[in-house]
């Protein structure tokens, strides 16, 4: 067995103190690395929290951006839609101008409103003291053709009523078995109520959109503005062509119907009768009873005219006592039989004054006709004028024919041949 010697203990203690300190080196580099590890793990903690929040941030942002885009997509969708629809309600504005009559602006009205709006609907006017529909579209429920003011909210008000579907707080009469919600918006114009605009809710659109009811009542406005131009129209050119205290159309307007009606006749090749009647004695009316009582035997010999004559005849007031009736289609003989017979039946005429009776009225008549009087307005008036005035002479409350002139014939074979 072989001797090893011995280590000193220096040696040991040396050998010793370097592991000890390769040791102490080696858990140094140990805790520094597991520290390095955990900060690392900490780092990357960090930066997937970091990352996992700026996912999240651009995965909002990105929802918010699809959300923008998808209102702004239907904001102008909306601006489009809204923009269409003014134009269509300019349009609509534009012919309402050139509307010559009430149906014309009802017809053009229910034509644009199906364009404008997405509801169907109905338009009511008043006639008198009642509300009837005179038009409607989108097959708009109407429960009452007509009904009375206060059977409409809007029109108690004086604004537009909406009534949602389900809600029988202020339902209106006249839409009171209506399922769907409905708005109800006033026709004013000029400060004159004229009747309602109802729009119905559907089962597609159940609810109204209040942003579109300033539209509604544009629609409203315009309809409006337009009936009362054309009733404002009539009433003016009513002023000018009817005579205010009997009603009948005025001598502005006898010279220009004659005058159509003769050129009608001369091209069809048609006769025309024109009688022209006088009050006898209109004087003493006034001078015995007062001027109103020679206004009142004016209004009811104005009355008793308008009922003798056909639809197609027409009554005008010449001037002062004098009337004229123009007869289409009437030959000399037919209309001197009428002359007659209105002559007569004026006896029977009876004219009360403050409860009294005014006595007897006859009339003298002068009748022309075409072609044997006269081809043109003023020679037909001319010679019926010529034939009152020799029935005045010969005493009064008779019917005289016109002369027939001499050279008639070529005149009107002149005049044939110029139209």
């Amino acid at each position: 067995m072989v001797h090893q010697p011995r280590r000193s203990p220096a040696r040991r203690f040396g050998c010793d103190q370097t592991v000890v300190r390769k040791l102490h080196r080696y858990r140094r580099q140990m805790c520094h690395q597991q520290l390095l590890e955990a900060e690392i793990k900490a780092r990357a903690s960090e930066l997937f929290d970091a990352n996992t929040r700026l996912q999240e941030e651009m995965w909002e942002k990105d929802l918010a951006r699809k959300q923008l885009d998808e209102q702004n997509e239907h904001m102008m969708r909306d601006l489009t839609d809204r923009s269409a629809r003014a134009t269509m309600l300019a349009k609509m504005g534009e012919l309402l101008q050139s509307c010559i009559s009430q149906e014309e602006v009802l017809k053009a009205a229910v034509g644009f409103a199906p364009k404008i709006f997405i509801y169907p609907g109905a338009m009511a006017l008043f006639n008198q003291q009642q509300l009837e529909v005179v038009s409607s579209w989108g097959n708009c429920q109407i429960p009452l053709p007509a009904f009375e003011r206060s059977a409409c909210w809007a029109l108690r008000t004086g604004h537009s009523h909406i009534v949602p579907a389900g809600d029988d707080s202020a339902r209106c009469a006249h839409a009171e078995n209506v399922k769907n919600g409905y708005v109800c918006i006033p026709i004013v114009a000029q400060g004159e109520t004229l009747g309602i605009l109802h729009f119905q809710a559907t089962n597609e659109f159940p609810q109204f959109d209040e942003s579109n009811l300033s539209l509604k009542n544009t629609f409203a406005g315009q309809v409006g503005l337009s009936i009362t131009n054309i009733r404002l129209r009539e009433a003016l050119r009513n002023q000018s062509i009817v005579d205010a205290l009997t009603g009948l159309f005025n001598r502005r307007y006898l010279e220009e119907i004659l005058e159509r009606e003769v050129r009608r006749a001369l091209r069809s090749d048609q006769p025309l009768g024109v009688m022209m009647l006088d009050l006898d004695h209109f004087k003493q009316f006034n001078d015995t009873f007062g001027h109103e009582a020679g206004d009142a035997v004016l209004r009811e010999t104005a009355a008793f005219l308008k009922g003798s004559v056909r639809a197609e005849d027409i009554v005008c007031r010449f001037g002062g006592e004098e009337f004229v009736v123009i007869l289409p289609l009437g030959d000399a003989r037919i209309t001197h039989a009428r002359a007659e017979r209105i002559r007569s039946k004026v006896h029977e005429l009876t004219v009360l004054h403050q409860g009294k009776s005014m006595g007897v009225v006859t009339v003298s008549v002068g009748v022309a006709a075409l072609p044997e009087h006269g081809a043109s307005s003023k020679t037909l008036l001319e010679a019926a004028d010529a034939a009152l005035y020799r029935a005045k002479r010969e005493g009064r409350d008779r019917v005289l024919m016109a002369e027939l002139p001499a050279d008639a014939s070529q005149k009107l074979a002149a005049i044939q041949q110029n139209l």
